[in-house]
């Protein structure tokens, strides 16, 4: 395995989290819809932010998993979003490290917007 699929996989790995964090999402989400008031209108927009956070990195898990298992290649991958029109132009190469770093970074966001999520939770019980 070279160096970039081992950084694939790795991050793959770490984005195989995501199911847990949906679960207390979608629980967190409950509880705040059962609580009602101003609370749960302001979880509203925090959910579909999660919402959104999490199809984009459940997509990019599976390409990171493609990345590792040698299924597509990075180049492959550039070339098939430019030319399904989901990116204007081919992009010049990215390391595989900054391809992992722009999907790590978004998964700590979604991470963040989770915990918002919990404190967003824990002022409206008081």
């Amino acid at each position: 395995m070279t160096d970039d699929q081992t950084q694939a996989l790795l991050t793959a790995r770490l984005l195989a989290t995501l199911p847990y964090t949906a679960a207390a999402n979608a629980l967190l989400f409950a509880l705040s819809a059962q609580a009602g008031g101003l609370g749960f209108a302001l979880h509203l927009p925090l959910a579909a932010a999660l919402a959104c956070c999490h199809i984009r990195l459940d997509f990019d898990r599976r390409i990171f998993a493609d990345f590792a298992l040698g299924r597509c290649t990075p180049a492959a991958f550039d070339q098939a979003l430019a030319q399904s029109g989901l990116r204007r132009k081919i992009p010049p190469a990215r390391p595989m490290a900054r391809r992992s770093a722009g999907a790590l970074s978004l998964w700590r966001k979604y991470l963040y917007l989770t915990a918002a999520q919990m404190l967003l939770l824990a002022a409206q019980a008081v």
